[in-house]
């Protein structure tokens, strides 16, 4: 999952702005559903610079 968010937050910054702006929402609803079905996880606390959903903690 995170290196998949992390090729989308990088799609969006070579989308022309309506594009980023549909797209933009759809993640929105992606990373609520993602963050709702998650839980922190502390240890990785240091990973948030690359972006938050490094940080979350699933069932493997």
């Amino acid at each position: 999952m995170e290196d998949a968010r992390d090729d989308l937050e990088r799609a969006m910054l070579h989308l022309p702005p309506g594009a980023q702006r549909d797209l933009g929402r759809l993640i929105t609803r992606i990373d609520a559903e993602f963050e709702r079905r998650t839980l922190p996880e502390p240890n990785y606390i240091e990973l948030a610079v690359f972006g938050w959903w490094w940080t979350r903690m699933r069932e493997r």
